[in-house]
């Protein structure tokens, strides 16, 4: 049966709107969530008051109070020492992982390859936390091993280096799926012909396949560096206590700890941030933009050989399971151990001092349960509303003739690289200038508007894909029937998408469940968010509650993944 015949014989009803109408709907609805909000910071880093407050002109003295700020540039210097060890470390770290996983014969490997997402899978926060009661100078690990062991202990979580440590962990899997990505795209034969003009398997590896997948490395070096720049809680946690100012903690302290607010000097802040942010994306796009000349799939492909480490391949597995242990498994128990036990120290035994006491504060306590029941509203309500808007969007931007597609397509994926703290000041001062009254602000609808246009991209990434396998034969024939363009988009395309937006709904639910970025600037008393409500208790010494809610955030993440990967087949990285 063809699709054609497959459709109702009766005379289709077309959509009171025309076709073109309802493209330009949706895309100026899209370019106005998207991009709109960007505006009013402008505004606000020229105005010379707030804009909720009457009067005020246009100047150019929040910029030169930035400039002329001797702790700003403090801020960037930390910021870019940080950057750049983390891109540095994690590309190597996470080039290495991806040769090993899939071009040699160590053992495990295809377990190491699956556990490697736990960094990407799991919520940041909850994590970063057991880094700290582990590896923070009186963590667990790095007291019992001083006390225990003649060990130098070479790590300072309190310092930029230390912190960057912590971030090449987080960030080494993200190298990892783009490089493996690149691998496996790639057509052996020139790894073959290497290897039989006389080339060792380490010679192919260095003159070959890594200057193949250059692309997917200068890509995710942009990506990771860029992310960096604007990382807030790891600073927060780790370099208050010794000082030390990244842009992003920089422009925290300055909007609320600061008497009186300098919420100029701070939109001027978000805007050269953004405005970094913006020049390394084009720089990203401009140097994997010529990629024709590193393709190497043909018609027919070979299939890569597996390179024998003979010697070495107990010795990597070694390595390979101890960077797993201690950058993934010890975190993990540090922050189970902090949940369940009333004290963590290796002076006393940990199974002594076992207890419910953080979960039964979580529970009792009005603010981490709220914040519970806050994101989770936010996740599925926030989830469900922008997988529609998201599909819908999809199809004008793939699967129309609109005159403006490819706009929309570059703008659904600009907001992943949006710095989350300009997010949510974007959106401060949009609800400042449209809703005076802040009644959309002190809701929790402001905040998840927020999430909501963050997390577009990671929607959209499950739908594209799902579009370009889809023939445009189906479309054809439904309009052929006589349907219009709104009326095949509901009876076909959404119908066939469903999958897709199973997906979208999963990966925006976890995503919009984890951050806390933006909701600095938009949480109000009542609106408390489990990320932010996390990193303020944290900062003020509560570690046990706080460490019970880290379990019970990572708890609900895994339990929608598992449901996502058995009901829509959600693979993370995959």
């Amino acid at each position: 049966m063809t699709a054609a015949t497959a459709l109702p014989t009766g005379r289709l009803k077309h959509s009171w709107l025309p076709a073109w109408v309802t493209q330009y709907l949706l895309w100026a609805g899209g370019l106005i969530l998207i991009v709109g909000p960007i505006i009013p910071v402008v505004w606000a880093s020229l105005w010379s008051t707030p804009l909720y407050e009457a009067g005020g002109s246009l100047t150019l003295a929040n910029y030169q109070d930035l400039l002329t700020d001797p702790a700003w540039w403090e801020a960037v210097r930390n910021s870019v020492v940080f950057a750049v060890l983390t891109t540095i470390g994690s590309v190597a770290l996470g080039t290495a992982m991806a040769v090993l996983f899939t071009r040699t014969d160590l053992p495990a490997r295809r377990f190491f390859s699956s556990a490697l997402l736990v960094p990407v899978i799991i919520p940041g926060l909850p994590l970063l936390l057991g880094w700290t009661a582990m590896y923070a100078p009186a963590g667990y690990v790095t007291r019992w091993i001083d006390e225990h062991t003649p060990l130098p202990i070479f790590w300072d979580l309190y310092s930029v280096p230390g912190m960057a440590l912590v971030s090449i962990g987080i960030a080494a899997p993200v190298v990892y799926l783009l490089a493996r990505g690149a691998l496996a795209s790639q057509d052996a034969s020139l790894e073959m012909a290497a290897r039989s003009a006389g080339a060792s398997p380490l010679r192919t590896l260095r003159t070959v396949t890594i200057p193949l997948v250059r692309p997917a490395l200068l890509n995710s070096s942009m990506i990771v560096f860029a992310l960096s720049l604007e990382v807030l809680g790891l600073p927060l946690i780790l370099g208050t206590s010794n000082d030390i100012q990244f842009v992003s903690t920089y422009l925290y302290d300055n909007w609320l700890n600061v008497v009186p607010s300098q919420q100029g000097l701070v939109s001027a802040g978000a805007v050269v941030l953004l405005a970094t942010v913006t020049v390394l994306l084009l720089i990203r796009n401009r140097l994997t933009g010529d990629v024709a000349r590193f393709h190497t799939v043909g018609g027919k492909t070979t299939s890569a050989a597996t390179v024998k480490l003979g010697g070495a391949r107990w010795p990597l597995f070694a390595a390979t399971a101890a960077y797993f242990t201690a950058v993934i498994v010890i975190p993990l128990g540090g922050l189970l151990l902090t949940a369940f036990t009333t004290i963590l120290t290796p002076s006393i035994d940990p199974w002594t001092v076992l207890s419910t006491t953080h979960f039964q504060k979580v529970v009792d306590d009005p603010v981490f349960s709220r914040s519970i029941t806050n994101s989770l509203t936010i996740a599925i309500v926030g989830g469900a509303l922008a997988t529609v808007a998201i599909a819908a969007l999809a199809i004008v931007a793939h699967r129309s003739s609109f005159r403006h597609r490819t706009s929309l397509q570059y703008a659904m994926v600009y907001p992943r690289a949006m710095p989350g703290l300009v997010t949510g000041m974007a959106f401060f001062w949009s609800f400042v200038i449209l809703d005076p009254s802040g009644a959309i602000r002190a809701s929790l609808w402001g905040i998840g508007i927020a999430f909501a246009v963050r997390s577009l991209a990671l929607g959209y990434s499950a739908f594209y894909p799902q579009l370009a396998s889809l023939g445009e034969d189906l479309d054809r024939a439904a309009r052929t029937s006589g349907a219009d363009w709104w009326t095949a988009v509901k009876t076909v395309l959404f119908k066939l998408l469903r999958p897709a937006m199973g997906v979208s709904f999963v990966l925006l639910f976890v995503a919009m469940l984890s951050d806390y970025d933006p909701a600095v600037f938009l949480v109000t008393p009542g609106t408390e968010v489990m990320g932010l409500t996390m990193l303020k208790l944290w900062i003020a010494g509560s570690a046990g509650p706080v460490a019970a809610l880290g379990v019970i955030q990572v708890a609900i993440t895994l339990v929608v993944l598992g449901f996502g990967r058995l009901l829509f087949g959600v693979r993370p990285g995959a």
